[in-house]
């Protein structure tokens, strides 16, 4: 089996891109998803709660599977066949087949999701610093180098299923050979420390973790529809809202492991999330094509901290804590696009930013969840 010879680090860098990456290709190419199975913005909203639901619908089965194969042997088998569902979706027939193989990329990927941080927060416990920032910041390196790809591809007018195929493969190969590495690391490692919490820091932990996916979901499943619909862009343009997110996302990332030690996770996620409201509901209001690009990079800057630390603390929880706080974070995946769906269908997708201003208004005051699950016993 193909491992990566710079050893886990390496797999774990390269295993979160790739999960950003495949997220990428579902969202910048989102135009041709409409053309293709002829979609409105309400069959759109659909299309990403089916993935959000297999996400939620994955909880007891990530439960159960970490329990039985460990996060390697769950990143080795979801991650192919994520590869192989993803490279199949272009060719499932009409609507209801794009909603059953978007609930299985919910399903696959929320698990490669759990396993990949389960093994980051083991790797900064053995570690003894902080890390999962960076980790995440590969995930949006991940996914601003494959929207800015996707635009290129869809200017040259490269064929969704070639590019989805492709995708899939190095996806499939890329994760087997991560699990491989991580698996051959793991067995000259000290078993990590764990720190216990009460079942209702869980739920506080993952309430604020759904608040924050509603938020990203929202950016990354409605920047290209609404730059593309609202503010005119052309196809190739609507791609580089997303790319801005996640860039921005991706930077903020980079630091944000240093700014969470000095100024404290409560603060930061605060912080951040007040410029996200700010800059989102400016955006509404002004109707203009830079400032909705400045405000996505905002969003991406503000956010930036929060699921690291989220994924820090679950991971210390334990494996079953990380899976239910994952699963509540696939919740506002579920409900976000349904509900962001009706608003641009009824409304206008000027109100699809004002609710997702309001949503990081919400994450504000749910942020006092990070100040009690940082308390716990240590075994």
């Amino acid at each position: 089996m193909l491992k990566f010879p710079a050893g886990p680090l390496w797999a774990l860098v390269t295993g979160f891109a790739v999960l950003g990456g495949v997220g990428s290709v579902l969202m910048t190419r989102q135009p041709e998803f409409y053309h293709r199975w002829n979609l409105d913005n309400a069959e759109w909203g659909w299309a990403l709660f089916a993935t959000g639901l297999g996400g939620v619908l994955a909880y007891p089965l990530n439960r159960w599977l970490l329990a039985r194969w460990g996060s390697r042997g769950m990143l080795l088998r979801f991650g192919t066949a994520g590869g192989v569902v993803l490279a199949a979706i272009p060719w499932l027939p009409g609507v209801p087949g794009l909603l059953a193989g978007l609930f299985a990329q919910g399903v696959i990927y929320n698990g490669v999701s759990v396993a990949i941080n389960q093994q980051a927060s083991d790797w900064e416990l053995r570690r003894g610093t902080r890390m999962m920032g960076r980790l995440h910041a590969t995930f949006f390196i991940g996914s601003v180098l494959s929207a800015f790809l996707s635009s290129l591809l869809a200017a040259l007018s490269v064929s969704l299923p070639l590019h989805m195929a492709a995708v899939g493969l190095a996806s499939a190969l890329i994760h087997r050979a991560a699990a491989a590495t991580l698996e051959a690391a793991a067995a000259r490692s000290a078993a990590p420390v764990a720190v216990h919490h009460a079942p209702e820091s869980w739920l506080g932990l993952g309430m604020l973790f759904c608040w924050c996916t509603v938020l990203e979901s929202g950016v990354m499943g409605w920047a290209s529809v609404y730059l593309n619909q609202s503010l005119k862009a052309n196809e190739s343009l609507s791609g580089i809202g997303l790319a801005l997110f996640s860039g921005a996302m991706a930077v903020g990332r980079l630091f944000s492991d240093a700014l969470v030690t000095r100024h404290g996770a409560l603060r930061i996620v605060r912080t951040g999330a007040i410029a996200c409201a700010l800059s989102l509901a400016l955006a509404a209001w002004l109707h203009e094509l830079p400032v909705t690009l400045l405000a996505f990079a905002v969003t991406g800057l503000g956010l930036a901290a929060a699921a690291p630390v989220i994924f820090s603390v679950a991971g210390r929880m334990g494996g079953e804590a990380l899976a239910l706080i994952a699963g509540l974070g696939a919740l506002g995946g579920l409900l976000g696009p349904v509900i962001l769906g009706r608003i641009a269908s009824h409304v206008s997708l000027d109100w699809v930013l004002a609710t997702l201003a309001a949503v990081a208004v919400v994450i504000v005051r749910q942020a006092t969840a990070l100040a009690a699950s940082t308390q716990g016993k240590r075994h």
